[in-house]
């Protein structure tokens, strides 16, 4: 297990109380956070499962919560059809399901997360669930935003009773060997199209970078993160709401970069993906 001292702490007022009530009831548990009502097909959740889940969830409805300044969340229901087996999930009806995504996914239409039960299907779950809290805060949210977020939920932790983060350092050395190598901007991430993320060939990339930006606004402040979301949702685009709360797009760049900056003698890891 990593000792305390080498995970990051997501910011102090995000960090949730150490002691949560579960009650059960048939698919259904409580949280102090939302309900998380889990219909299980040939498939099964432990206690302690649930109980993780559970702690998990509360805290990412907390993270919304912050970033949006509600309580809405504290009653946000999450449905998720829970498949034991592959055949089951993959006969999903085509409306519902996306073949590109083997373990799980998100359906806005009916507000349901759909998962595998695959070996590591807890943090696919974690993911998910993420896609349907940020629904109920930001309808049609732009896919940085819903899946960087997403990806930086499915890298949490529990220890001790709290919950923490750890670096995916998979994304952080994409981004860091970009800047290395002289080929990484923002503005030419910014301009992505939607597809991009059904893309295989594009996205590592994308998904990479989305998580990059919004693990660096959650160690830099977040703060700005929350005064961005504000712009956003008033109709303005990603790049002019980084403008306005960095005091300009190149200075919010600037920062970016300095962030992931490779270190003195680092050696690129030739993470080489199809911006294109």
């Amino acid at each position: 297990m990593t000792k305390p001292g080498a995970i990051d702490n997501i910011s102090r007022r995000l960090k949730l109380p150490g002691f949560i009530v579960l009650c059960f009831f048939i698919a259904t548990f409580y949280s102090n956070a939302q309900v998380l009502k889990i219909n299980t097909i040939n498939s099964s959740l432990s206690k302690d499962d649930r109980a993780y889940y559970g702690k998990m969830a509360a805290f990412e409805a907390k993270f919304f919560n912050t970033v949006f300044g509600t309580t809405k969340n504290d009653s946000c229901l999450v449905t998720v059809e829970f498949y034991g087996k592959l055949k089951e999930y993959n006969s999903l009806p085509s409306r519902v399901s996306n073949s590109t995504f083997i373990d799980g996914f998100y359906s806005p239409f009916y507000n349901k997360v759909y998962t595998y039960k695959s070996d590591r299907y807890m943090s696919v779950l974690i993911h998910e669930t993420s896609h349907c809290i940020l629904e109920n805060n930001y309808h049609n949210s732009p896919q940085w935003l819903n899946e960087g977020v997403a990806t930086l939920f499915s890298n949490l932790v529990l220890q001790n009773g709290d919950v923490y983060y750890t670096k995916n350092l998979g994304n952080i050395n994409l981004v860091k060997d970009m800047i290395y190598d002289g080929t990484f901007n923002l503005k030419s991430f910014f301009n992505y199209n939607p597809r991009d993320f059904m893309d295989v060939t594009k996205r590592p990339y994308v998904y990479a970078v989305s998580y990059d930006i919004v693990y660096f606004l959650v160690n830099f402040d977040i703060d700005y993160l929350q005064r961005t979301l504000v712009l956003m949702q008033q109709g303005v685009s990603t790049m002019d709401a980084f403008g306005r709360v960095f005091g300009g797009f190149d200075k919010f760049e600037k920062r970016f970069k300095d962030f992931y900056k490779p270190e003195v003698g680092y050696r690129a890891h030739l993470f080489k993906y199809d911006q294109n």
